[in-house]
Protein backbone atom coordinates (compact mmCIF):
# COMPACT_ATOMS: atom_id res chain seq x y z
CA UNK A 1 0.00 0.00 0.00
CA UNK A 2 2.74 2.58 0.90
CA UNK A 3 4.62 1.15 -2.63
CA UNK A 4 1.22 2.79 -4.37
CA UNK A 5 1.46 5.89 -2.44
CA UNK A 6 5.34 6.43 -3.50
CA UNK A 7 4.45 5.70 -6.73
CA UNK A 8 1.76 7.95 -7.22
CA UNK A 9 3.67 10.52 -5.82
CA UNK A 10 6.67 9.77 -7.99
CA UNK A 11 3.78 9.68 -11.21
CA UNK A 12 1.96 12.96 -10.10
CA UNK A 13 5.70 14.82 -10.30
CA UNK A 14 6.41 13.28 -13.89
CA UNK A 15 3.25 14.15 -14.69
CA UNK A 16 3.52 17.94 -13.15
CA UNK A 17 7.08 18.23 -14.60
CA UNK A 18 5.97 17.59 -18.00
CA UNK A 19 3.11 19.89 -17.68
CA UNK A 20 5.62 22.76 -16.44
CA UNK A 21 8.17 21.88 -19.51
CA UNK A 22 5.27 22.18 -21.80
CA UNK A 23 4.23 25.73 -20.79
CA UNK A 24 7.55 26.61 -20.65
CA UNK A 25 9.37 25.42 -23.30
CA UNK A 26 6.68 23.98 -25.79
CA UNK A 27 5.75 20.15 -26.81
CA UNK A 28 8.49 20.07 -29.11
CA UNK A 29 11.31 20.61 -26.09
CA UNK A 30 9.80 17.90 -24.32
CA UNK A 31 12.51 15.38 -23.38
CA UNK A 32 12.46 11.84 -21.06
CA UNK A 33 15.94 13.29 -19.42
CA UNK A 34 14.20 16.30 -19.15
CA UNK A 35 11.25 15.53 -17.24
CA UNK A 36 13.02 13.08 -14.97
CA UNK A 37 15.37 16.41 -14.32
CA UNK A 38 12.35 19.07 -13.38
CA UNK A 39 10.68 16.05 -11.63
CA UNK A 40 13.67 14.87 -9.61
CA UNK A 41 13.74 11.32 -10.73
CA UNK A 42 16.01 9.34 -12.71
CA UNK A 43 15.11 8.33 -15.97
CA UNK A 44 14.11 4.88 -15.36
CA UNK A 45 11.48 5.96 -13.40
CA UNK A 46 10.05 8.04 -15.86
CA UNK A 47 10.74 4.57 -18.30
CA UNK A 48 8.83 2.41 -15.81
CA UNK A 49 5.47 4.60 -15.46
CA UNK A 50 5.32 5.69 -18.95
CA UNK A 51 7.08 3.55 -21.42
CA UNK A 52 7.98 6.55 -23.82
CA UNK A 53 7.75 10.66 -23.91
CA UNK A 54 4.54 9.93 -26.15
CA UNK A 55 2.86 8.09 -23.44
CA UNK A 56 4.12 10.13 -20.79
CA UNK A 57 2.86 13.80 -22.55
CA UNK A 58 -0.61 11.79 -23.24
CA UNK A 59 -0.48 11.39 -19.63
CA UNK A 60 -0.03 14.52 -18.68
CA UNK A 61 -2.63 15.88 -20.66
CA UNK A 62 -4.97 13.84 -19.56
CA UNK A 63 -4.02 14.73 -15.97
CA UNK A 64 -4.73 18.16 -16.91
CA UNK A 65 -8.18 17.12 -17.83
CA UNK A 66 -8.94 15.74 -14.34
CA UNK A 67 -7.53 18.96 -12.69
CA UNK A 68 -10.18 20.67 -15.28
CA UNK A 69 -12.67 18.73 -14.32
CA UNK A 70 -12.25 19.37 -10.80
CA UNK A 71 -12.69 22.90 -11.32
CA UNK A 72 -16.15 22.19 -11.83
CA UNK A 73 -16.85 21.12 -8.62
CA UNK A 74 -16.92 24.42 -7.26
CA UNK A 75 -20.45 24.85 -8.78
CA UNK A 76 -21.87 22.40 -6.20
CA UNK A 77 -21.05 23.99 -2.90
CA UNK A 78 -24.13 24.31 -1.22
CA UNK A 79 -22.48 26.53 1.09
CA UNK A 80 -22.26 29.11 -1.28
CA UNK A 81 -24.48 31.70 -3.12
CA UNK A 82 -24.56 31.21 -7.29
CA UNK A 83 -23.24 34.28 -7.58
CA UNK A 84 -20.20 33.35 -5.17
CA UNK A 85 -19.69 29.70 -6.85
CA UNK A 86 -19.73 30.96 -10.66
CA UNK A 87 -17.09 33.41 -9.58
CA UNK A 88 -14.76 30.86 -8.00
CA UNK A 89 -15.18 28.73 -10.98
CA UNK A 90 -14.31 31.20 -13.39
CA UNK A 91 -11.47 32.65 -11.33
CA UNK A 92 -9.59 29.33 -11.40
CA UNK A 93 -10.79 28.34 -15.21
CA UNK A 94 -9.11 31.50 -16.18
CA UNK A 95 -5.86 30.84 -13.84
CA UNK A 96 -6.13 27.54 -14.95
CA UNK A 97 -6.11 28.30 -19.26
CA UNK A 98 -3.21 30.87 -17.79
CA UNK A 99 -0.81 28.04 -16.56
CA UNK A 100 -1.10 25.91 -19.19
CA UNK A 101 -1.68 28.09 -22.52
CA UNK A 102 -0.17 25.64 -24.62
CA UNK A 103 -1.73 22.39 -23.41
CA UNK A 104 -5.15 24.48 -23.77
CA UNK A 105 -4.13 25.65 -27.30
CA UNK A 106 -3.48 21.99 -27.93
CA UNK A 107 -6.43 20.52 -26.53
CA UNK A 108 -8.93 22.96 -28.82
CA UNK A 109 -7.07 22.90 -31.58
CA UNK A 110 -7.23 18.31 -31.20
CA UNK A 111 -10.89 19.76 -30.36
CA UNK A 112 -11.41 21.43 -33.74
CA UNK A 113 -9.42 18.97 -36.21
CA UNK A 114 -9.95 15.27 -34.52
CA UNK A 115 -13.68 15.59 -33.92
CA UNK A 116 -13.84 11.33 -34.31
CA UNK A 117 -12.15 11.04 -31.25
CA UNK A 118 -13.48 13.58 -28.45
CA UNK A 119 -11.08 13.83 -25.78
CA UNK A 120 -12.54 12.94 -22.10
CA UNK A 121 -12.87 16.61 -21.32
CA UNK A 122 -15.09 17.68 -24.25
CA UNK A 123 -17.18 14.65 -23.09
CA UNK A 124 -17.39 15.44 -19.44
CA UNK A 125 -18.74 19.02 -20.56
CA UNK A 126 -21.51 17.74 -22.87
CA UNK A 127 -22.44 15.35 -19.75
CA UNK A 128 -22.26 17.41 -16.77
CA UNK A 129 -19.95 20.60 -17.26
CA UNK A 130 -22.05 22.46 -19.41
CA UNK A 131 -25.30 21.96 -17.09
CA UNK A 132 -23.21 22.92 -13.82
CA UNK A 133 -22.55 26.11 -15.12
CA UNK A 134 -25.65 26.58 -16.73
CA UNK A 135 -27.71 25.49 -13.19
CA UNK A 136 -25.31 28.31 -11.42
CA UNK A 137 -26.27 31.01 -14.12
CA UNK A 138 -30.12 29.85 -14.09
CA UNK A 139 -30.40 30.36 -10.41
CA UNK A 140 -28.81 33.85 -11.01
CA UNK A 141 -31.44 34.77 -13.94
CA UNK A 142 -34.32 32.49 -13.05
CA UNK A 143 -36.32 34.01 -16.05
CA UNK A 144 -33.84 33.20 -18.71
CA UNK A 145 -34.49 30.17 -21.33
CA UNK A 146 -32.58 27.04 -22.07
CA UNK A 147 -31.12 28.70 -25.77
CA UNK A 148 -29.97 32.34 -23.69
CA UNK A 149 -28.23 30.35 -20.78
CA UNK A 150 -26.57 28.00 -23.54
CA UNK A 151 -25.19 31.31 -25.04
CA UNK A 152 -24.07 32.96 -21.84
CA UNK A 153 -22.08 29.61 -21.32
CA UNK A 154 -20.57 30.08 -25.00
CA UNK A 155 -19.38 33.91 -23.87
CA UNK A 156 -18.01 32.73 -20.93
CA UNK A 157 -15.91 29.50 -22.27
CA UNK A 158 -15.10 32.04 -25.59
CA UNK A 159 -13.97 35.01 -23.47
CA UNK A 160 -11.55 32.30 -21.40
CA UNK A 161 -10.34 30.36 -24.76
CA UNK A 162 -9.76 33.28 -26.76
CA UNK A 163 -7.12 35.00 -25.12
CA UNK A 164 -5.29 31.54 -24.57
CA UNK A 165 -5.88 30.58 -28.65
CA UNK A 166 -3.93 33.81 -29.07
CA UNK A 167 -1.44 33.46 -26.84
CA UNK A 168 1.55 36.22 -26.94
CA UNK A 169 -0.53 37.57 -30.11
CA UNK A 170 -3.45 38.45 -27.46
CA UNK A 171 -1.13 40.95 -25.22
CA UNK A 172 -0.13 42.53 -28.53
CA UNK A 173 -3.59 43.11 -30.00
CA UNK A 174 -5.68 43.63 -27.12
CA UNK A 175 -2.89 44.94 -24.10
CA UNK A 176 -4.53 42.57 -22.25
CA UNK A 177 -2.38 40.17 -20.12
CA UNK A 178 -3.99 37.31 -18.55
CA UNK A 179 -0.73 36.02 -17.27
CA UNK A 180 -0.50 38.94 -14.55
CA UNK A 181 -2.97 37.98 -11.61
CA UNK A 182 -4.37 41.53 -11.32
CA UNK A 183 -5.33 42.01 -14.58
CA UNK A 184 -6.63 38.54 -14.91
CA UNK A 185 -8.58 39.05 -11.82
CA UNK A 186 -9.92 42.58 -13.38
CA UNK A 187 -11.07 40.82 -16.58
CA UNK A 188 -12.85 37.81 -14.80
CA UNK A 189 -14.46 40.75 -12.92
CA UNK A 190 -15.57 42.16 -16.16
CA UNK A 191 -16.46 38.74 -17.84
CA UNK A 192 -18.67 38.56 -14.86
CA UNK A 193 -20.73 41.47 -14.88
CA UNK A 194 -21.42 40.49 -18.47
CA UNK A 195 -23.30 37.16 -17.16
CA UNK A 196 -24.41 38.19 -13.67
CA UNK A 197 -26.85 41.42 -13.41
Amino acid sequence: MAENAINSTTKDKILEATLEIISSQGFQNVTIRKIATVAGVNIAAVNYHFGSKDNVVSAALEYLMVQAKNIFKCLSNSHETPEQRLRNFVDKLAKNFSKYPDQIQYLIYQSIHDQATPNKFQEYLKTEGIDLIKAAIQEIRPAEDDVTLQMRVTQLFGCLAFPVLLGNRSTEIFGVELNDSKKRKTYVEFLLKSIMP
